[in-house]
């Protein structure tokens, strides 16, 4: 039971990590026209609130880790040998995220501000920023890929039996995500403020933790 604890509260930290990107997120994209034509409208934060928002992405990924070791000791029990092999993107997912965040959310903003202080014309600036991106594409969509390969294990472990989990426990995981969503949507509505679901993606994260969490919760009040 001890043990079973012990991984709940590592399970937690992950679903906390997920939690404290999508913090990181909106200090990217609160205030900012989220789906503007112009390429430069995410690009003009603040410099405190990018270097903030890339200090609090690394504590998130810090959390993530406990969250991935949490799921890697389920799949241990579910999987098998295979454990090992089916985690590996799992945990090439932590430093995705933590990339994809700084490349695409704060390396943008930076090197447009400090191309234009610098003289650099904006179409210039916009065009090296552009072509520089680029370049990163393939690499973001591997990672990716691999990230979201732990929502296909998850899911497909739990439909299939060898993970021990109702198979209602997907309905209500992503039941809850989908109602979260269409909240932020009515947020973005009602008030403009469109930014807040720029963190949709990351509370996303946290189904990666939540069958880890009440997996470990079932096995530590067996006996109780």
């Amino acid at each position: 039971m001890s043990k079973s604890n012990k991984n709940y509260k590592l399970a937690l930290a992950g679903i906390c990590g997920a939690v404290v990107y999508g913090i990181a997120d909106n200090f990217l994209y609160v205030g900012t026209v989220l789906f503007s034509e112009d390429v430069t409208a995410l690009w003009r934060v603040p410099e405190w609130r990018l270097m903030t928002s890339m200090a609090i992405g690394v504590v998130g990924s810090l959390l993530m880790i406990l969250g991935f070791i949490s799921l890697y000791r389920l799949y241990q029990l579910s999987f098998g040998r295979l454990a090992k092999l089916l985690i590996t993107p799992s945990f090439l997912c932590i430093g995705g995220v933590l990339y994809m965040h700084y490349t695409l959310g704060v390396y943008a903003p930076l090197t447009f501000m400090s191309a234009v202080k610098a003289g650099v014309p904006e179409p210039l600036a916009i065009d090296m920023i552009q072509r520089a991106n680029a370049y990163m594409d393939p690499l973001t969509w591997v990672l990716v890929i691999l990230g979201y390969f732990t929502e296909l294990v998850l899911v497909v472990g739990i439909l299939s039996g060898r993970i021990s989990l109702k198979k209602r426990v997907l309905l209500y995981m992503y039941g809850g995500y989908a109602v979260l969503f269409a909240l932020f949507m009515l947020i973005g509505k009602l008030t403009g403020e469109w930014g807040l679901t720029g963190s949709l993606e990351s509370l996303f994260e946290t189904t990666f933790f939540i069958p880890a969490l009440l997996y470990w919760r079932k096995e530590g009040t067996k006996g109780l």
